[in-house]
């Protein structure tokens, strides 16, 4: 009689699916935004926190492009302008990331400066081209006045347009390979806007430099940390009865 080997099937180990996978829970970190609708008691000491912030920024920035260090002035700089050391830190912090965002922007516009004048190049070369350069050949005639005129004045501008651009590309260059970042508090457009106030508006200076100083302090940063009462030593949010936050 024969015997029978029993057989043996081999079961692959199965792979668990993505959804059998144990989820881990990751912090989450949300970002809310908001308008406020501020008194204008209240209005007024946000404007004056920022005139002061602002001023005590463009200070440290100041001496931040004089060469001294940020963390060896820190106890000095916050003594003198009556900073805790949270506000002066938030200060930093912001300048850090203005100054890499500059850099950053300065690459691109390094590259397209490059190829804008390589563009204008060409047609700079193009136009001129003089038609009456050399001897006509038969069949060809002299470029007409009127046409030689606007080609001459079109040829002037786009030079100048050169030149410029070269200007401001040697610039770049220069300050890229010098590390040096060129800041505007305020915003450049705003800051030329005084030299043509009729056209911005400004019925005068006065009334320019009330929105300069508004724009210079328009804005102020508070940095927090988990370890402070509502994660905030220099603002909180509470909410009141009525469902409305407190600031």
């Amino acid at each position: 009689m024969e015997s029978v080997q029993p057989s043996i099937a081999l079961k692959k180990q199965l792979q668990p699916f993505m959804s059998d996978l144990p989820i881990l829970a990751k912090p989450q970190v949300r970002t809310y935004q908001t308008r406020l609708r501020a008194s204008p008691e209240i209005a007024k000491v946000l404007d004056q926190y920022g005139a002061v912030y602002g001023h005590a920024q463009r200070s440290l920035f100041a001496r931040i492009c004089a060469g001294k260090s940020a963390v060896k002035i820190k106890s000095e700089f916050s003594k003198e302008h009556g900073l805790t050391a949270r506000q002066f830190n938030a200060m930093r912090i912001e300048l850090d990331g203005k100054v890499a965002s500059i850099k950053e922007r300065r690459k691109g516009l390094i590259s397209e400066a490059q190829q804008r004048i390589k563009k204008l190049a060409t047609k700079v070369k193009k136009l001129s081209i003089n038609p009456d350069a050399k001897p006509p050949k038969s069949g060809v005639k002299f470029e007409l006045q009127e046409k030689k005129i606007k080609r001459l004045l079109d040829l002037h501008q786009k030079k100048r347009r050169l030149a410029m651009l070269q200007s401001r590309l040697s610039k770049m260059k220069a300050d890229d390979a010098a590390d040096v970042t060129r800041m505007c508090f305020g915003s450049k457009k705003l800051f030329h806007a005084q030299f043509d106030l009729a056209a911005n508006q400004y019925g005068d200076h006065g009334a320019w430099k009330n929105d300069w100083d508004a724009a210079r302090g328009s804005q102020f940063f508070v940095l927090g940390s988990k370890d402070e009462l509502a994660g905030n030593q220099s603002c909180q949010a509470t909410v009141a009865s009525d469902g409305c936050g407190l600031i």
